[in-house]
């Protein structure tokens, strides 16, 4: 059934219950993992939110980054979870609202087999790197990185286009690629097995995580809410707490003016890249 979903969709539900005949309000998840996996990590959250507002709470994902703009830009969802390059073009074009985000920071990591040879950046030459999708954040901060230190895409390595971060390293377990990009925090919600399987070769740099975002038909009044929510179930709550220990996010923190402004030298790049990408 979900695949079916999937299939007939650009945004398919990972997580609907309750028989309530309020409208409900719908999430958006930008798919940096798998449906089953967003489904487990993000149960807590919906729960809360569920139980908070009184009104069914569905979460959402999409078949990639660029459906996942393009059903924030149509108003699929009512809260977006996005990553934080999106969101800031969410902000400045479609007038979302930023409503909290995950204090920790990401770094781009280029991960490779236990057993591999390759121990440094220039061992990549002549290699296949996995990549989860070319418009995550991850992807653009770490093929920038490789431009910077002469090594660039198509020339010096070949680029391999997986469906997920999670994707991404499945390859380099089955020997299809010798390295893949992704992130601590990514790396931290993988099964065990996987995680272990692999070791960093390369740090490409920190980034912003993901961001919070309500559409602007939700109003000042709810939009004011959802943020103080979000910030209560990261910093007082046990299952919030248990939530931000399990995906390595580290927790939940307002949004400033200057977190937003600092995306900005990601957008051309991000840009070039939704008017490019099927």
């Amino acid at each position: 059934m979900l695949l079916l979903t999937i299939l007939a969709m650009p945004a398919y539900p990972v997580f609907a219950e309750g028989n309530s005949q309020e409208k409900p309000l719908e999430i958006g998840v930008v798919p940096y993992l798998s449906a089953r996996v967003l489904i487990g990590s993000y149960e807590p959250l919906r729960l809360y939110l569920e139980l908070t507002l009184g009104r069914p709470v569905k979460i959402y994902s999409a078949t990639g980054f660029k459906q996942f703009y393009l059903n924030a830009k149509e108003g699929d969802y009512d809260v977006v979870i996005s990553a934080a390059h999106i969101a800031r073009i969410l902000q400045k074009n479609s007038k979302f609202t930023p409503l909290a985000r995950y204090s920790t920071n990401n770094h781009s990591l280029v991960m490779t087999a236990l057993n591999s040879k390759l121990h440094t950046l220039q061992d990549l030459r002549g290699q296949v790197l996995a990549v989860p999708d070319q418009l995550s954040l991850a992807t653009i901060v770490c093929m920038n990185y490789l431009r910077e230190n002469g090594l660039r895409s198509g020339t010096d390595f070949h680029l391999l286009e997986a469906p997920s971060f999670s994707s991404a390293i499945l390859l380099v377990q089955k020997t299809e690629a010798r390295a893949a990009v992704t992130t601590d925090a990514v790396l931290s919600q993988m099964p065990q097995e996987m995680r272990e399987s692999v070791r960093p070769i390369v740090d490409a740099g920190e980034f912003s995580n993901l961001i919070f975002l309500a559409h602007p038909r939700l109003g000042k009044n709810l939009t004011d809410l959802l943020s103080k929510m979000l910030l209560k179930f990261g910093n007082d709550t046990k299952d919030g707490k248990q939530f931000f220990n399990s995906t390595g996010f580290g927790g939940i923190v307002p949004v400033i003016t200057q977190d937003m402004q600092r995306l900005d030298r990601y957008l051309a790049e991000t840009n070039r890249l939704l008017n490019e990408t099927p």
